[in-house]
């Protein structure tokens, strides 16, 4: 534990010796082409394109190393959560700094961005609309906290409609679903339950319903399951809930809710204990299926197992 510790004081300390060693780099650069527009050894127009390229550069060079090594060490250090919160703020001043740094050096003070005319402030908030609510969205979730890295959520948009699946016949909610991987300035991250990871603007997510399943104690699931109507409800109902009881779904009761002329409706509501959908629909259906099947046609299963 010690050893682990000395270790992560070194990787701090490189981190941040290399962090002061860029800055010391800028100041020295943009001191340079200060001495070559007073000696005349740079064309004036070049000045500000130069000093602001110099910005980006170490803006970006200082991002990567916070992303590339003083992320993960907080990551060890803090924990997953608080790394979050971490990240975006400094995300969030090194993406103002690198701006007003750029246009300062291209000559623009900062009481002229706030006071600036009109018409170019409608036109930036007008073409920016989109990725400033984004970023707004982003402060809202680290601000609230409606989820958390590592947390499950599922989360309804109308931005982005699903299909509603075809083998259940009540009305399900036409859920995205996953585990919250990471929340940047613009996007939230999400490792979905079928493979890929799905990027989700932080202006569309702060809208949207979402189900935090990392607080949830149960999941409740509702199937409907059509049977004969040739097959005895009085036999039927029994023999399920004690099916249900021999899975581990105790307390569950099956329930007719539906007759057709040829079918009756059985409703199954079990509590998932939180594991997903597809998988608790194949355990029970998996061992309903025969039990039915027997039913329908009991000299047919006898005569097969003979």
């Amino acid at each position: 534990m010690a050893h682990h510790n000395v270790d992560l004081k070194k990787l701090w300390r490189r981190t941040g010796l290399f962090i002061l060693g860029l800055l010391v780099i800028g100041v020295g650069l943009a001191i340079l082409v200060d001495q070559g527009k007073r000696h005349n050894l740079l064309p004036p127009e070049t000045i500000d394109p130069i000093k602001a390229l110099i910005v980006l550069m170490i803006g970006g060079a200082i991002s990567y190393l916070l992303e590339r090594y003083l992320f993960q060490l907080a990551a060890r250090a803090l924990g997953a959560n608080r790394t979050t919160s971490l990240r975006f703020l400094i995300r969030l001043f090194l993406l103002l700094a690198v701006i007003l740094s750029v246009l300062a050096a291209f000559g623009v003070g900062l009481s002229s961005v706030v006071f600036g005319g009109a018409f170019v402030t409608a036109i930036i908030g007008l073409a920016g609309q989109t990725m400033f609510g984004n970023l707004i969205a982003g402060i809202a979730i680290l601000v609230f906290h409606p989820f958390e890295v590592g947390d499950r959520i599922n989360f309804v948009a109308w931005q982005y409609p699903v299909l509603m699946p075809s083998f259940p016949h009540e009305a399900l909610k036409p859920t995205y679903s996953g585990v919250v991987t990471d929340i940047t300035l613009m996007y939230t991250s999400l490792a979905t339950d079928t493979g890929p990871t799905m990027v989700i603007p932080n202006g569309i997510i702060i809208q949207a319903a979402v189900e935090n399943m990392a607080h949830a104690k149960k999941r409740i699931l509702r199937m409907r399951f059509d049977v004969d109507m040739a097959i005895d409800p009085a036999e039927l109902l029994p023999r399920v809930e004690k099916l249900l009881n021999t899975l581990g779904f105790v307390g569950s009761t099956p329930r007719i809710i539906d007759v057709t002329p040829t079918t009756f409706a059985l409703l199954l509501v079990v509590d998932t204990k939180l594991r997903s959908d597809d998988e608790v629909r194949h355990q029970i259906f998996g061992h309903l299926v025969p039990m039915i099947r027997h039913l329908a046609h009991p000299d047919s299963t006898e005569s097969g197992k003979s």
